[in-house]
């Protein structure tokens, strides 16, 4: 793994990428926070039905305001230190390789009778950190498990600058979100 700091001539890219993903976070954030913490609401709620035996007629204000809020409070976050560490160069370019763990494709289907094509690679690197990355077609027809893919990304904030397999540069590839969530 080569670690080294963001360059000045890289800042201005990091810096427009990372404002598009905030500006999009911003308009899709509060739907999926407002589903998320739906079950939490409804506890609040039965809870104050069921044993306060009262009323509260402003609680669905209350709960949509403090969503709204919580995406302000990361919109802000985002807007104010992070950027503020894009500009002071604190973000670290790591250059590292990773093995392919496995190959995914799927189709999605719109009810408009279009079809999405979607093509994921599992990677998993010497540390047992496990990342994920969306490729296109043509190269997810030329890779295959168990091989090597080095990739260049800034840290903290995820973006790929180059994915690299057998000297080759991939087009196109970003990360997903790979976790493996654990009921209690």
């Amino acid at each position: 793994m080569l670690k080294e700091k963001i360059k000045i001539e890289e800042v201005d890219f990091v810096k427009k990428t990372f404002n598009k993903s905030l500006w999009q976070s911003l308009i899709i954030m509060p739907f999926i926070l407002i589903f998320l913490l739906l079950p939490i609401y409804f506890l609040i709620f039965f809870i104050d039905l069921f044993i306060f035996n009262s009323h509260l007629d402003n609680l669905l204000t209350i709960y949509v305001i403090s969503v709204f809020g919580l995406v302000l409070l990361n919109f802000l976050y985002g807007k104010i230190i992070m950027i503020k560490r894009i500009t002071d160069q604190e973000i670290d370019k790591i250059t590292e390789n990773f093995s392919i763990q496995r190959k995914d494709n799927y189709t999605h289907s719109s009810e408009y009778g279009s079809d999405s094509h979607y093509y994921r690679l599992y990677l998993i690197n010497e540390d047992d950190q496990k990342k994920g990355i969306r490729i296109s077609e043509e190269d997810y027809k030329i890779v295959k498990e168990n091989d090597v893919i080095t990739i260049t990304y800034f840290k903290t904030i995820n973006i790929i600058t180059k994915t690299t397999f057998n000297n080759q540069e991939l087009k196109n590839s970003s990360f997903f979100p790979r976790r493996n969530w654990k009921l209690w």
